[in-house]
């Protein structure tokens, strides 16, 4: 995975609000990143991708990545 794809997502799971959606936590790093769409494209892209090889849905996907940074 791209360091930029991680380091969106890992921000995405960090800062993700209670009862917030996967794509809208993304959305939000990217803007904060100064990202285009593009990148919030290839990130959830990279992020569903994830998910399906480890047999989990993107929200666990998502916290895995975040405990692996923490880890």
């Amino acid at each position: 995975m791209e360091e930029s794809i991680k380091g969106v997502l890992v921000e995405a799971a960090m800062t993700r609000q209670r009862k917030e959606t996967v794509e809208r936590a993304v959305g939000r790093a990217v803007r904060r990143k100064g990202m285009d769409y593009s990148m919030y494209i290839a990130a959830m892209s990279e992020l569903r991708d994830l998910a399906t090889s480890m047999s989990l849905g993107v929200e666990e996907a998502l916290e895995s990545l975040q405990k692996e940074q923490k880890g």
